[in-house]
């Protein structure tokens, strides 16, 4: 089974999912400090609310998850859903066919 492939201090790129997501498609900068099982202690420089649905990629890498708790620097979060080669997606560069 593949796992997440990442270093302390990891850049990612962070999106805000779902209603009331101010960050839109582009997102925000965040670092990757710690990975425990199925929780993720990232720093960011943008308010993030607990409960709050949130995608973080980085290097062909997708990471789905909720907020649990929030820090002053940044907050932890719970995966629900990994994409671990987005890369290799073909539809992502050819534009989605209908079958």
């Amino acid at each position: 089974m593949r796992e997440l492939s990442w270093k302390p201090g990891q850049s990612a790129e962070l999106s805000l999912l779902g209603d009331g997501s101010s960050a839109g498609p582009a997102g925000y900068s965040a670092r990757i400090l710690e990975v425990s099982g199925k929780r993720m202690r990232l720093a960011v420089e943008v308010l993030v609310k607990s409960g709050a649905a949130i995608g973080l990629e980085w290097d062909g890498q997708l990471v789905l998850g909720r907020v649990l708790n929030t820090e002053a620097d940044g907050f932890w979060m719970e995966i629900h859903h990994m994409l671990l080669d987005a890369a290799g997606l073909s539809w992502q560069k050819n534009g989605w066919q209908r079958g």
